[in-house]
């Protein structure tokens, strides 16, 4: 069967529109709305512009009734081929067929059902693949205004972004680089980046010989004179030996006075003064001055070293500690040098050096850290293009380790499901080929035992039963599996059939064709059978026999005789419609089995409209009262004739009431109105006449809907207006309610 029908830019139908039909499908719709344009697309299957969707791999044999039919079959030079059916007389080869028959439609009925698994896999897959797609989607999101040369070409495809998250995982095993989010962002901006200069690394600090220049035991040690001098045990005693050495300079300023109490000094007092300070305490106060040189001259050459890296740094460096380090080297430095002065000042002070070597092995710190960052930079500058590839790498592996579980429960699924799908296919494929070993029984059986003589008395039987007496058709003795159409005389008709008689003989030919086939083989073989139309020209007798001849098909489709799988009818005869849908009650045709449609063009664009399993077409009143009702319509001049059918068919058919006393209920317009839909009805009672074709203002035609509801009113057929129209009671009460207002206020 066909299980979809789309149409996208074929005739009218310019916008995509669906169908998926059931076993027996009726559709609706008027002369030029598209049915023909579906017909002819099951009968031709176009590959472009619209496409159909089979249950089966094999599509099926289809027969469509249409013009083309007509003109093929039964045009000026056409012949009029034969139709094969099996002789009477073969009992035995029938139900051998019927018994082949029957097994090629199990194979058919497994194949669908092997069809609707596959198809409930497939859209399983489906589902997981755009509920991966958006999981993926967000990831991506996430990190893709950080990383966006990793996706590039992928920005615009969920799908393609999907596929490559699922390469990549396969390409990536756990565990994944523990790469930080910060340091991965550092070095794509590094491999991204604009190129790079390479910087040479920094010299450390030499602090191998820190502890050895920096250590002086003097400066821990009182330096003072000689003990052994007279004035020494005294100087001892007060512990004023540098006072004392600060106080000999001024001495040979005083002439012999004492420069602080302006006494004179005893000759031998200042020969033992001079005594006290004795060699070695001279000596001593010497090596600290030689330290002190020492010592400055070492430090200036480190702060020296280290003012160099601060004033010519590297932007891809933070110096911020390094100064910080740096300063307080600085000030460490100048406060050891003060100590040291200190001590000659006063060389019988303590003093003690803060050690250099902790806050250098700290500088050294930061430089080897800065050296890191050096070679890496460097390392970038010379192999850029490697790098740019290890950070996609390296991104790659931070996707895929946020979507690890949802990939690998999807992928895990997929494979299952591929094995499923494939099962399925291996099992299409063997009932597939039993399918064709049957038909092959049958298309052999047949061969043997068709005849086109049973078709053409068929037709004629037909003919005669309803009072086409005045031709016939015949085997065309001259031509072997043709027919041809005579008279009573038995000279052919050429072109002297009436409309109808050529139309009614080309569907009973149609008819016939169902059940047989132009070949000698085929005849039991499974189709779909369309009908467009097939009441044009036809009288009202030759429409009842149409009617019932269709009925059978669809009867015989509903039974799965006769290898009918599927039934489509196209028309727009409401009569037609109305005979062949009474095989859609409830009783008869299960919802699943039919479904209603309507074929409707608005502003040249057609559309297919899906009832499911409810009739939308009831009766030509019901027609009118939907018409009225479908708003894209009630701007139309023809709604003034269709406010007038309905009026005389319900007030005077119908109900037979002397709907004229209504006039004298309005007033004004109003009653002016009234009186010309009235008008109109008498004139279409007493006369043959068209329709009023006449052109009324938007405004206009409101006003005569707005009257049109008033007669009913005034009439006191309220309910039977709000019933055709759709009104339920509550919405009928809100209707009457001022505006603002409503029954549930």
């Amino acid at each position: 069967m066909i299980r979809e029908l789309s149409l996208n830019g074929i005739a009218t139908f310019t916008e995509p529109t669906y169908m998926r039909p059931l076993k027996i499908n009726l559709c609706y719709g008027s002369n030029g709305s598209g049915k023909t344009t579906i017909s002819n697309i099951i009968a031709e299957r176009p590959e472009h512009g619209a496409q159909i969707l089979w249950s089966s791999p094999r599509p099926l044999q289809t027969l469509v009734y249409n013009r083309d039919f007509v003109r093929t079959n039964f045009g000026e030079t056409a012949k009029i081929g034969g139709i094969f059916t099996l002789g009477k007389d073969s009992k035995e080869a029938q139900e051998f067929i019927a018994e082949q028959r029957i097994k090629a439609d199990e194979c058919v009925k497994l194949i669908e059902g092997f069809n609707r698994s596959k198809e409930q896999l497939i859209q399983e897959q489906q589902r997981r693949d755009s509920n991966l797609d958006d999981i993926c989607w967000n990831i991506k999101s996430k990190y893709g205004h950080m990383f966006s040369e990793a996706f590039s070409g992928l920005n615009n495809s969920r799908k393609k972004f999907r596929a490559r998250c699922i390469s990549e995982a396969q390409n990536v095993i756990p565990p994944l680089p523990s790469t930080s989010i910060d340091e991965l962002k550092r070095h794509y901006a590094m491999a991204f980046g604009k190129a790079r200069p390479i910087y040479p690394v920094y010299a450390l600090i030499d602090s191998s010989h820190i502890e050895q220049w920096e250590q002086c035991d003097l400066l821990a040690q009182k330096i003072m004179g000689s003990a052994d001098a007279p004035i020494g045990t005294f100087i001892k005693y007060l512990n004023n030996s540098d006072w004392i050495k600060q106080g000999i300079p001024y001495t040979d300023k005083t002439e012999g006075k004492c420069p602080f109490c302006q006494q004179d000094i005893p000759p031998n007092t200042r020969e033992d003064i001079k005594n006290y300070f004795d060699d070695s305490y001279k000596r001593d106060l010497t090596h600290i001055k030689t330290f002190l040189a020492c010592y400055s001259d070492k430090s200036k050459k480190i702060i020296s070293q280290l003012q160099a890296y601060t004033r010519n740094p590297f932007p891809i460096l933070d110096y911020s500690l390094f100064k910080a380090e740096f300063d307080a080297l600085v000030l460490m430095i100048d406060k050891n040098v003060k100590e040291i002065e200190r001590k000659i000042y006063a060389p019988s002070i303590e003093v003690n050096l803060a050690s250099l070597c902790p806050i250098l092995e700290r500088i050294n710190a930061v430089l080897v850290s800065f050296n890191k960052d050096i070679e890496e930079s460097n390392d970038f500058a010379k192999h850029q293009k490697t790098k740019q590839q290890e950070c996609i790498k390296n991104v790659w592996g931070l996707v895929v380790s946020a979507l690890r579980i949802a990939i690998d429960s999807y992928s895990q699924y997929t494979q299952s499901n591929q094995n499923r799908i494939k099962e399925l296919d291996d099992n299409i494929e063997s009932q597939t080929e039993q399918q064709r070993k049957y038909d092959c029984l049958i298309s052999e059986k047949e061969a043997t035992l068709t005849s086109v003589k049973p078709t053409a008395d068929a037709i004629n039987a037909i003919l005669s039963r309803f009072g086409f007496e005045g031709f016939s058709i015949t085997e065309n003795q001259s031509e072997p599996g043709t027919y041809r159409i005579i008279r009573a005389d038995c000279t052919c008709v050429d072109k002297t059939l009436s409309e109808g008689e050529y139309n009614f003989i080309s569907f009973l030919y149609f008819y016939c064709l169902v059940y047989g086939s132009q070949a000698k083989t085929g005849i039991a073989r499974s189709k779909v059978v369309v009908f467009d139309d097939p009441t044009s020209s036809l009288d009202s007798n030759v429409l009842f026999i149409v009617s019932t001849l269709t009925k059978q098909i669809i009867d015989d489709c509903r039974n799965n005789r006769e290898g009918i799988q599927q039934v489509f009818v196209f028309t727009h005869n409401v009569y037609f419609h109305k005979e062949v849908s009474c095989l859609a009650h409830a009783k008869y045709l299960r919802s699943t089995e039919v479904a209603f449609w309507v074929v409707k063009k608005y502003n040249n664009i057609s559309r297919i409209i899906d009832y499911k399993n409810k009739n939308p077409i009831q009766t030509s009143y019901e027609l009118l009262w939907a018409e009225l009702k479908d708003t894209k319509c009630t701007q139309r001049v023809s709604i003034f004739n269709t406010l007038r059918h309905i009026l005389e068919y319900y007030f005077n058919v119908i109900g037979c009431f002397d709907y004229e006393k209504c006039i004298h209920e309005f007033d004004g317009a109003d009653k002016l109105l009234c009186k010309s839909l009235i008008s109109g009805i008498n004139e279409g009672a007493h006369a043959i006449t068209d329709d009023f074709v006449m052109q009324y203002e938007s405004t206009a035609i409101d006003n005569y809907i707005r009257v049109f509801k008033l007669i009913f009113q005034k009439m006191g057929h309220s309910s039977h207006y709000n019933m055709m129209m759709g009104i339920s009671p509550e919405m009928e009460q809100d209707m009457q309610l001022p505006l603002g207002l409503s029954s549930s206020s």
